[in-house]
């Protein structure tokens, strides 16, 4: 996984990407035990284009020059496949900005906060990410205040109760 890690720090180092963060099963791993995950999917912020469209080829591009092989939606490194995904949302921009920066061995990376993950668990709604934001919630790794004011803001605070009450 490093190796597509230090991709994504090029892409951003080379003006690729303004920025990118971790999210999903790997980033919630870096919180709590993780479930098992086939890919390392990255949140990114794209450049802007005259157009307003939204273009990956040189994101894909770039990464096959660093090395990577274009699998359908995923670019493999090594054993990884890495799927670009963007700020689609204003809770994922919002993820995005806030990333931590971490190291995953010895490589710089960063990775949504675990509020941020739980929100866009309890927005995606299906029973696997319900069972994540519980395994937060259960090991006390979110700060309940910045948790309670983003499920308010994205109104997401009747799926939060839901995943309390079970």
């Amino acid at each position: 996984m490093d190796e597509a890690l230090r991709a994504l720090n090029r892409l951003v180092s080379d003006g690729v990407i303004e920025a990118y963060a971790v999210g999903g099963a790997i980033g919630a791993s870096f919180y709590v035990d993780a479930l098992q995950t086939e890919d390392l999917d990255a949140f990114i912020f794209l450049p802007n284009t005259l157009s307003g469209l939204i273009i990956l080829t040189p994101i894909y591009e770039a990464l096959v020059r660093m090395g990577g092989t274009v699998e359908r939606e995923y670019v493999r490194f090594g054993d990884w496949p890495l799927q670009i995904l963007t700020d689609a949302t204003p809770l994922i921009a919002e993820a995005i900005h806030s990333a931590i920066e971490v190291e995953f061995d010895g490589v710089p990376t960063k990775v949504f906060r675990a509020e941020h993950l739980c929100a866009i668990a309890l927005h995606t709604g299906r029973a696997k990410d319900y069972l994540r934001v519980s395994m937060f919630l259960e090991q006390k790794v979110v700060d309940e205040t910045l948790l309670a004011d983003v499920v308010r803001r994205y109104e997401l605070a009747d799926r939060l109760a839901k995943v309390r009450a079970a």
